[in-house]
Protein backbone atom coordinates (compact mmCIF):
# COMPACT_ATOMS: atom_id res chain seq x y z
CA UNK A 1 0.00 0.00 0.00
CA UNK A 2 1.20 3.34 -0.78
CA UNK A 3 0.65 6.66 -1.17
CA UNK A 4 0.40 7.13 -4.94
CA UNK A 5 -2.34 4.92 -5.53
CA UNK A 6 -4.24 7.15 -3.15
CA UNK A 7 -2.79 10.04 -5.63
CA UNK A 8 -5.26 8.51 -8.69
CA UNK A 9 -7.86 8.61 -6.39
CA UNK A 10 -7.71 12.42 -5.82
CA UNK A 11 -6.57 12.70 -9.65
CA UNK A 12 -9.84 11.02 -11.12
CA UNK A 13 -12.37 13.40 -8.88
CA UNK A 14 -12.97 15.95 -11.76
CA UNK A 15 -14.01 12.65 -14.56
CA UNK A 16 -16.59 11.06 -11.51
CA UNK A 17 -18.70 13.70 -9.79
CA UNK A 18 -21.52 11.34 -8.40
CA UNK A 19 -19.09 9.55 -6.78
CA UNK A 20 -18.02 10.92 -2.92
CA UNK A 21 -13.83 11.23 -3.31
CA UNK A 22 -14.20 8.53 0.13
CA UNK A 23 -15.12 5.68 -2.38
CA UNK A 24 -12.62 7.09 -5.25
CA UNK A 25 -9.62 6.76 -2.58
CA UNK A 26 -11.18 3.03 -1.43
CA UNK A 27 -11.07 2.15 -5.50
CA UNK A 28 -7.69 2.65 -5.57
CA UNK A 29 -6.64 0.12 -2.25
CA UNK A 30 -9.73 -2.13 -3.22
CA UNK A 31 -6.42 -5.14 -3.75
CA UNK A 32 -4.80 -4.72 -0.83
CA UNK A 33 -7.82 -4.64 1.25
CA UNK A 34 -8.64 -8.01 -0.67
CA UNK A 35 -4.92 -9.42 0.05
CA UNK A 36 -5.65 -8.50 4.32
CA UNK A 37 -8.88 -10.12 4.36
CA UNK A 38 -7.57 -13.54 2.07
CA UNK A 39 -4.82 -13.13 4.35
CA UNK A 40 -6.50 -13.28 7.15
CA UNK A 41 -8.63 -16.11 5.98
CA UNK A 42 -5.82 -18.18 4.78
CA UNK A 43 -6.00 -18.11 1.41
CA UNK A 44 -2.93 -16.39 0.60
CA UNK A 45 -0.29 -15.09 2.16
CA UNK A 46 2.01 -11.88 2.02
CA UNK A 47 6.04 -12.38 1.74
CA UNK A 48 8.56 -12.00 4.27
CA UNK A 49 11.06 -9.39 3.00
CA UNK A 50 13.63 -6.63 4.30
CA UNK A 51 14.31 -3.63 2.99
CA UNK A 52 17.26 -1.67 2.86
CA UNK A 53 18.22 1.70 1.07
CA UNK A 54 21.53 0.23 -0.40
CA UNK A 55 20.16 -3.48 -1.76
CA UNK A 56 16.32 -2.21 -1.78
CA UNK A 57 13.51 -5.10 -0.94
CA UNK A 58 14.69 -8.47 -0.71
CA UNK A 59 11.59 -11.17 -0.60
CA UNK A 60 13.42 -13.54 2.12
CA UNK A 61 10.19 -16.29 1.57
CA UNK A 62 7.98 -15.64 -0.80
CA UNK A 63 4.26 -14.80 -0.67
CA UNK A 64 0.92 -15.93 -2.54
CA UNK A 65 -1.30 -13.23 -4.18
CA UNK A 66 -3.01 -14.97 -6.79
CA UNK A 67 -6.86 -13.92 -5.73
CA UNK A 68 -5.72 -10.21 -4.77
CA UNK A 69 -3.07 -9.37 -7.38
CA UNK A 70 -2.71 -11.72 -9.68
CA UNK A 71 -3.46 -10.29 -13.06
CA UNK A 72 -6.90 -12.44 -13.79
CA UNK A 73 -8.02 -11.47 -10.60
CA UNK A 74 -7.07 -7.58 -10.83
CA UNK A 75 -9.15 -7.46 -13.75
CA UNK A 76 -12.09 -9.60 -12.57
CA UNK A 77 -12.08 -7.20 -9.48
CA UNK A 78 -12.09 -4.41 -12.14
CA UNK A 79 -14.41 -5.47 -13.53
CA UNK A 80 -16.81 -6.31 -11.17
CA UNK A 81 -16.34 -2.73 -9.27
CA UNK A 82 -16.88 -1.31 -12.00
CA UNK A 83 -20.08 -2.64 -12.67
CA UNK A 84 -21.35 -2.22 -9.17
CA UNK A 85 -20.40 1.77 -9.38
CA UNK A 86 -22.56 1.68 -12.61
CA UNK A 87 -25.32 0.12 -11.08
CA UNK A 88 -26.00 2.11 -8.03
CA UNK A 89 -24.77 5.06 -10.24
CA UNK A 90 -26.37 4.78 -13.33
CA UNK A 91 -23.72 6.01 -15.12
CA UNK A 92 -21.40 4.30 -17.07
CA UNK A 93 -18.48 6.74 -16.63
CA UNK A 94 -18.33 6.01 -13.20
CA UNK A 95 -18.49 2.53 -13.66
CA UNK A 96 -15.28 2.70 -15.59
CA UNK A 97 -13.89 5.35 -13.79
CA UNK A 98 -14.21 2.81 -10.43
CA UNK A 99 -13.04 -0.05 -11.94
CA UNK A 100 -9.47 1.56 -13.76
CA UNK A 101 -8.88 2.89 -10.46
CA UNK A 102 -9.05 -0.74 -9.06
CA UNK A 103 -7.12 -1.40 -11.64
CA UNK A 104 -4.45 1.35 -11.60
CA UNK A 105 -3.42 -0.37 -8.48
CA UNK A 106 -2.18 -3.59 -10.29
CA UNK A 107 -0.60 -1.50 -12.94
CA UNK A 108 1.65 0.67 -10.25
CA UNK A 109 2.32 -2.59 -8.11
CA UNK A 110 3.54 -4.26 -11.75
CA UNK A 111 6.26 -1.34 -11.77
CA UNK A 112 7.32 -1.48 -8.15
CA UNK A 113 6.96 -4.96 -7.33
CA UNK A 114 10.00 -8.07 -7.63
CA UNK A 115 8.23 -10.54 -9.70
CA UNK A 116 5.75 -11.99 -7.33
CA UNK A 117 2.30 -10.95 -8.94
CA UNK A 118 1.16 -14.51 -10.66
CA UNK A 119 -0.56 -13.69 -14.42
CA UNK A 120 -3.48 -16.29 -13.02
CA UNK A 121 -3.16 -18.85 -9.86
CA UNK A 122 -0.58 -21.39 -8.69
CA UNK A 123 2.09 -22.16 -10.83
CA UNK A 124 1.74 -19.25 -13.33
CA UNK A 125 4.45 -17.27 -14.23
CA UNK A 126 5.10 -14.36 -11.91
CA UNK A 127 5.88 -10.63 -12.73
CA UNK A 128 6.78 -7.46 -11.83
CA UNK A 129 9.35 -4.74 -13.09
CA UNK A 130 11.11 -4.62 -9.59
CA UNK A 131 11.79 -0.80 -9.30
CA UNK A 132 11.80 -1.56 -5.42
CA UNK A 133 14.61 -4.57 -5.54
CA UNK A 134 17.63 -1.69 -5.85
CA UNK A 135 18.67 1.19 -3.58
CA UNK A 136 18.24 3.38 -5.81
CA UNK A 137 14.89 2.14 -7.76
CA UNK A 138 13.29 2.22 -4.03
CA UNK A 139 14.10 5.76 -3.73
CA UNK A 140 12.78 6.03 -7.25
CA UNK A 141 9.73 4.87 -6.14
CA UNK A 142 9.35 6.61 -3.08
CA UNK A 143 9.87 9.85 -5.01
CA UNK A 144 7.16 8.45 -7.43
CA UNK A 145 4.75 7.92 -4.94
CA UNK A 146 4.96 11.63 -3.43
CA UNK A 147 4.69 12.91 -6.84
CA UNK A 148 1.84 10.64 -7.52
CA UNK A 149 -0.15 11.79 -4.38
CA UNK A 150 0.74 15.77 -4.37
CA UNK A 151 0.02 15.86 -8.10
CA UNK A 152 -3.30 14.20 -7.78
CA UNK A 153 -4.05 16.54 -4.59
CA UNK A 154 -3.16 19.63 -6.50
CA UNK A 155 -5.60 18.20 -8.97
CA UNK A 156 -8.23 17.67 -6.85
CA UNK A 157 -7.78 20.99 -4.85
CA UNK A 158 -7.54 22.86 -8.53
CA UNK A 159 -10.72 21.33 -9.68
CA UNK A 160 -12.77 22.31 -6.25
CA UNK A 161 -11.40 26.01 -6.59
CA UNK A 162 -12.48 26.30 -10.22
CA UNK A 163 -15.93 24.28 -9.25
CA UNK A 164 -16.71 26.62 -6.32
CA UNK A 165 -16.21 29.75 -8.48
CA UNK A 166 -18.09 28.79 -11.37
CA UNK A 167 -20.83 28.13 -8.55
CA UNK A 168 -20.28 32.15 -7.41
CA UNK A 169 -20.15 33.52 -10.92
CA UNK A 170 -23.48 31.23 -11.41
CA UNK A 171 -25.20 32.89 -8.19
CA UNK A 172 -24.38 35.99 -9.56
CA UNK A 173 -25.76 35.92 -12.63
CA UNK A 174 -28.80 34.62 -11.38
CA UNK A 175 -29.13 37.38 -8.37
CA UNK A 176 -29.52 40.38 -11.43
Amino acid sequence: MGPGHLGLGFAVKPTADKVPLWLLLIATEVLDILSFIFEALGIERFAASRMDLKLGLQIITPGYIPWSHGLFMSIVWSLLAGWIAYRFYRDSRTGVVVGSLVFSHWVLDFLVHPPDLPLFFKDSPLIGLGLWTSGPGFIASMIIEVILLTGGIALYFSYRKRSSHNLVRIDATQDN
